[in-house]
């Protein structure tokens, strides 16, 4: 869907070796495994920095979610204009470092408070790296192949989920939370200096004044129904997918009397594992059908999240271990596969110089959303069932205080009605993509004109 001046552009056209993509691309599911982990650290120490510090829910869903999200997102757009007409590998290795060293300083915070400015230092960092990245390998690779590469870089999640999940939990239970952000913090400055070093965006830049506006790029991608809807069902299953992480490892520490460690593994083993899956549904099985039909790039999402939702329910209700792992372990499957879909459609309807700030239009909107707001409604609402299942002569306060068998329960059972109820979400994700169908084959015959056009 390139026009022939992009192609004269583009590594893609022939310019680059397959050793030299296949390196890039391997480099850059480090680097995004690296920000997941990162990213996530806190979700899987969270029980550990919760009893620690004596924080509510709450608390905990604003430094998993607000904290990093606020940043995160705004800041997608500048360093993604910026990523546009300069060298991206250079943009990509400074944003490791920041938010590498960011990560590293939240070991040394001491209160709430502190670790809050961290964890939007984190954010910040980890602006400069998603949209850059996307773009710089959707260059190297053909339309046809987008979906695919997304679908592994998108690997970088349940690999960040067992890597910092398991080795998180397990650093947090024997040496403490603080030693798990230092050790997960100082691979990312390596892979910086990797990336530098190794790495040569081939694209040359240029001024300002020749990439396209702002607005031409928003113009574009408010004109496509599809987009719109595609955009609208990722946003609902980012918010559904963000709270799960980030309570997630709470809810096997409370339901199932686990240790950090223990909880870690279990999350990290059934998610992980799942939500591989998902993300090679949504890449490598997506576009092998769009070539018959552009319209399962939303039909595949459509159904996925259909499946997910009962599953998911049915697993945080659960006060069994063994039932709850074996309907945790499958839905993951479905939730992830929207993934690939929606960023290869936004890819595969701009041009080259659009896809940076496409894709970091795209991550704005999911995260502003998914990561701020998921992990402070489940808090929220975690927090709500908590306080309406103790027994009268109880509240909250006295339950921080000291952590009864009574106050335990409760708890549990808050965080379990607390998912389950972001679960019944799928069902509204699964609309959009839906409606998203009807309208892809005619926003992709209208690009591939605009490509055709001198």
């Amino acid at each position: 869907m390139l026009s022939a001046s992009e192609q004269g552009q583009t590594p893609s056209a022939g310019l680059t070796a397959s050793g030299e993509r296949r390196w890039a691309l391997v480099l850059m599911l480090a680097i995004t495994t690296c920000a997941f982990i990162d990213r996530a650290i806190l979700n899987t120490v969270g029980q550990a920095i919760r009893d620690d510090l004596k924080l509510s829910d709450l608390q905990l869903g604003l430094l998993g979610g607000a904290a990093f999200s606020i940043l995160y997102g705004t800041l997608g757009i500048p360093v993604a204009r910026w990523a546009e007409r300069s060298d991206r590998i250079g943009i990509v290795s400074l944003a490791v470092t920041i938010w590498s060293s960011m990560t590293v300083l939240c070991a040394m915070a001491t209160g709430f408070w502190q670790l809050l400015l961290m964890r939007i230092g984190v954010g910040v960092g980890e602006a400069g790296a998603n949209a850059p990245v996307q773009s710089y390998l959707s260059d190297l690779y053909p339309p046809e192949r987008r979906g695919t590469i997304v679908g592994i870089l998108g690997l970088s999640v349940p690999l960040g989920i067992i890597i910092g999940g398991i080795g998180g939990a397990w650093v947090a239970q024997h040496y403490g939370w603080r030693m798990a952000f230092l050790l997960v913090g100082l691979p990312g400055l390596v892979l910086a200096a990797a990336a530098r070093l190794t790495l040569r965006d081939r694209r040359q830049p240029v001024a300002k004044a020749a990439i396209p506006p702002l607005r031409t790029v928003l113009a574009t991608l408010w004109e496509s129904r599809s987009f719109r809807q595609m955009i609208a069902g990722g946003v609902v299953t980012s918010f559904i997918g963000q709270a799960v992480l980030a309570f997630g490892h709470p809810f096997f520490v409370r339901n199932f009397g686990l240790s950090y460690t223990e909880a870690a593994v279990y999350f990290a083993l059934v998610n992980g594992a799942s939500v591989a899956g998902g993300y090679m549904v949504g890449g490598f099985v997506v576009d092998r059908f769009v070539t018959r039909d552009v319209r399962y790039y939303g039909w595949i999402p459509a159904l996925m999240m259909l499946l997910a939702g009962p599953f998911y329910i049915a697993g945080f209700l659960q006060r069994e271990l063994l039932p709850g792992l074996i309907l945790l372990a499958i839905p993951g499957v479905f939730s992830a596969s929207y993934y690939a879909p929606v960023l290869a459609v936004t890819q595969n309807l701009v041009a080259s110089r659009m896809r940076a700030t496409a894709i970091s239009i795209v991550l704005l909107t999911m995260n502003i959303i998914g990561l701020l707001l998921g992990p402070l409604a489940a808090g929220a609402l975690s927090d709500f069932y908590f306080q309406r299942a103790l027994p009268a002569g109880l509240d909250a306060a006295t339950c921080r205080a000291e952590m009864t068998p009574f106050c335990e329960a409760a708890s549990a059972r808050g965080v379990s009605y607390a998912l389950a109820t972001i679960c019944l979400l799928f069902l509204w994700s699964a609309v959009h993509y839906f409606a998203a169908s009807r309208h892809l084959q005619r926003d992709i015959d209208f690009q591939q004109q605009q490509d055709a056009t001198p």
